[in-house]
């Protein structure tokens, strides 16, 4: 595998394996409010509307890079992107 995939591999794990840890791991390990104080935990809504950017962001990327030979990094930033909207329709 070359450099540049293992890179754009990188790149496309990097949004799940956040969402594994805020929506998983955290409220396993860690029952405390987070970022905002009182009684609100605001890190869910900003970790899935940074993610979500990101992930548009990166599609686009991959997109306007060439959509042929991206199009299995496209499926998966395509699929995050699909979760990470249905998850925040659930949250919110």
């Amino acid at each position: 595998m070359k450099s540049m995939d293992l890179f754009k591999l990188l790149l496309v794990l990097l949004p799940a394996m956040l969402l594994i840890y805020v929506f998983l791991i955290r409220g396993w390990l860690d029952n405390t409010p987070g970022i905002g104080g009182g009684g609100y935990d605001l890190t869910n809504m900003y970790t899935l509307a940074g993610t979500g950017m990101y992930l548009v962001v990166l599609n686009l990327f991959f997109l306007i890079q060439g959509a042929i030979d991206n199009k299995y990094y496209l499926l998966a930033g395509i699929l995050l992107l699909v979760i990470v909207v249905v998850i925040a329709v659930r949250t919110f």
